[in-house]
């Protein structure tokens, strides 16, 4: 058998090396980790039991309570008389609304897109050099970091309540989100085919059209989908604070306590947000579909 060792092995073969030492010193690192790990799976127990505790999250009370809940939402919300004929009352009304939202979510991802377009070649490192790239990204972060029902506060106070101040939110929630995805994808290229044209002498904008957009065009289109689909759902709860959709008739429903036509309301925003995410799943699959019939 000590033939079959090859010199290198036998150099690496440490004959002072103890097997029961090295069990022991392999053991008690394990050992270790177990504990590192344990003691910090208790902080965080600790943490969200303190902070549970600080928001006044008690299960006691909640327990008590449970037959409030139910009832609301047996005998009120989930009582199929009065559930539809809250929905053939509220039908024409809630399918406007749920149009409205339609069109926010729409008219916002448009608006948006084409700064998210440019933001995002200009934010990424492999585009542009370090002193636009940098400044850019910071820019797209800090537009993230706000929330777009806060964007929709803020523009209710521009333009007043209704669907502008909706279509504004979603706009630059586009912008800030969709241009920071762009960045990224366009830096996960391959660079040989940018070297290349740069090689013939192309310019930063010619190399950028004709080797580096190519390759990110599919996921682009992917990720406009997935972000309008998005925007559905942002754009159901904008009405909240006065910026139109079936948010609004959704939280006038919850003021007045009427939880037939609070459900009435859910069950059109799941009709809503289902029907965009089957069809925007089944254009990014047709998208695929034909991006790999090109590649064949």
């Amino acid at each position: 058998m000590t033939d079959d060792i090859s010199p290198n092995q036998e150099a690496e073969i440490d004959p002072d090396i103890d097997p029961d030492e090295e069990f022991a010193h392999l053991q008690h690192a394990w050992r270790r980790r177990y504990l590192n790990r344990v003691v910090g799976l208790l902080v965080v127990i600790v943490a969200v039991v303190v902070a549970a505790d600080q928001l006044g999250v008690n299960p006691t009370y909640l327990y008590a309570h449970r037959e409030n809940f139910a009832s609301i939402l047996l005998d009120e919300m989930l009582a199929p008389g009065e559930l539809w004929n809250q929905l053939r009352g509220d039908g024409p009304m809630l399918v406007l609304a749920a149009v409205e939202t339609l069109a926010i979510a729409g008219v916002g991802t448009a608006f948006g897109l084409p700064l998210a377009f440019l933001f995002g070649l200009l934010a990424a490192g492999n585009v542009t050099p370090r002193w636009v790239h940098e400044p850019t990204r910071l820019l797209l972060g800090g537009v993230r970091a706000v929330p777009s029902m806060v964007y929709a506060l803020l523009f209710v106070v521009l333009a007043g309540l209704g669907p502008v101040a909706g279509v504004l939110a979603i706009t630059v929630g586009t912008i800030g989100d969709l241009g920071r995805l762009f960045a990224d994808e366009m830096e996960e290229i391959d660079p040989r085919p940018v070297e290349a044209v740069q090689s013939a002498g192309a310019a930063t904008l010619t190399a950028t059209s004709a080797a580096r957009l190519p390759q990110v065009s599919t996921a682009y289109i992917a990720w406009t989908l997935f972000y309008l689909e998005l925007n559905a759902r942002k754009s159901t709860v904008l009405g909240i604070v006065g910026a139109g959709g079936i948010g609004y008739p959704l939280i006038m429903a919850f003021r007045a306590r009427n939880y037939s036509r609070v459900m009435a309301a859910i069950v059109a925003i799941l009709c809503l947000v289902v029907a965009v995410e089957f069809t925007a799943t089944r254009l990014r699959d047709y998208v695929d579909t034909t991006r790999r019939t090109w590649r064949e």
